[in-house]
Formats: C-alpha cells, sequence, structure tokens
C-alpha cells in the first residue's frame, strides 16, 4: 500500500484563476465578510462590540480625535479575528484530521493575537469612554474632556 492510499479524500475544487475584473474582487471580498459573519460567532461578537461603541459614541458626541482612537481599536480587533481565521483555516488545510504540535502551536499563537489585540481594544475604548461616563454620572476630575 503506497502513501497516496492514507490521505483522506477531499471534495473536488473548482480550478483557480485569478480575478481580472475589480468588481469580481470585490464581490468576492463581501463573500469572505459573510462567510466570517456566517461562520465565526466571535466575528459576530466582535461586530456587536463595535455596534454597541457605535451607538455609545453618538450618544456621547464623541470628538472628531476619539472617535479615530475608537476606529483604530476596533479594526485592530477585528482584523486580528479575520487574521486567526485564515491561519485556521490555513493549518487545518495542511494537517488535516491529524494532530500535529506545530499546529497546535500556530493556532495556540494566532489566537493569541486576538485575545492580545481585543485587550487593547478595551484599554483604549475605556480610556476613551472614561471621561464621557464619568461626566454622565457627575463625576469630575483632572482627566474631563
Amino acid at each position: 500500500m503506497d502513501s497516496q492510499d492514507n490521505k483522506p479524500k477531499l471534495p473536488k475544487r473548482r480550478s483557480f484563476a485569478r480575478n481580472k475584473n475589480f468588481l469580481i474582487a470585490l464581490l468576492n471580498a463581501f463573500n469572505g465578510i459573510w462567510i466570517m459573519v456566517s461562520r465565526e460567532r466571535n466575528f459576530r461578537i466582535h461586530i456587536v462590540i463595535a455596534l454597541v461603541a457605535l451607538w455609545v459614541g453618538i450618544e456621547f458626541h464623541l470628538s472628531r480625535s476619539d472617535w479615530l482612537w475608537v476606529t483604530v481599536a476596533i479594526s485592530f480587533a477585528i482584523i486580528a479575528e479575520i487574521l486567526n481565521t485564515i491561519i485556521e483555516a490555513v493549518v487545518d488545510l495542511t494537517v488535516g484530521n491529524r494532530y500535529d504540535d506545530l499546529a497546535k502551536l500556530a493556532k495556540d499563537v494566532a489566537a493569541a493575537g486576538v485575545v492580545f489585540a481585543v485587550f487593547i481594544e478595551f484599554v483604549i475604548l475605556a480610556i476613551i469612554f472614561q471621561p464621557y461616563i464619568w461626566h454622565w454620572f457627575g463625576i469630575h476630575n483632572l482627566f474631563d474632556y
């Protein structure tokens, strides 16, 4: 029995060709967003956090520079989640159903990147929203906006 018989059967793939049309490339990108929304629970959580931050920011009438930081923080976490999903897919494609220590390392480090990005996101959001929330509760200090 040669080594080809031990490989798992994979579904047949369509042929690959580069996009020559910008519109098709854009539709493929939107398809990628749809895949993330429909398949990735953590991505949906990031989107909910972004919508809550958007709503709170509108309620508190954030300044232009505060909006910039909120956007950077949220984007940082969402991009980390997208990269984590890419790494997981590539690792799964490479190792299939078998266990591999390097595959576990890659997936764990990618997940750690998301945790770090979310931590930074919450630190930035706390710094931005803290004076607005304190002001809303009637608490005034040196850090008021």
